[in-house]
């Protein structure tokens, strides 16, 4: 009889990045770093782009193209938190802080998060810019 492999993970996906395996398959991510891989796919995707699915994304991308200042960082926080909210129900965003660099052309965010079902706070950094 086959053995069969039991995964100790809850959730996975492809990595981003593609990297290769030593067995010529791509990586996965697994369980939070999943999660992350998903915010990062909502974050950065250009509404309209995904074939099948044209509403999934956040309004991110056009707002880049705005003044950067406190009231663009405040509309692309609340687009991003409802993207969040609508496309990844396996956490609860208990943070997020935008700070718009005027003079470097970018946003640095910084969100946490819970998985739901966990007591643990996770915290991602990322920039947005042009």
């Amino acid at each position: 009889m086959p053995t069969v492999a039991i995964k100790d993970y809850v959730w996975s996906d492809i990595d981003n990045v593609l990297s290769p395996q030593n067995d010529g398959d791509v990586v996965i991510d697994t369980d939070v770093n999943a999660i992350i891989n998903s915010l990062n796919n909502i974050i950065r995707t250009v509404p309209g782009s995904r074939r099948m699915l044209p509403e999934f994304a956040s309004p991110t991308f056009y707002l880049l193209f705005e003044p950067i200042d406190e009231t663009t960082a405040r509309r692309i926080a609340e687009g991003i938190l409802e993207a969040i909210e609508i496309w990844e129900d396996r956490i609860n965003v208990t943070g997020f802080d935008i700070e718009p660099r005027e003079d470097e052309g970018m946003y640095r965010c910084r969100m946490s998060f819970v998985v739901l079902g966990s007591d643990q706070v996770e915290n991602i950094n990322f920039v947005l810019s042009r």
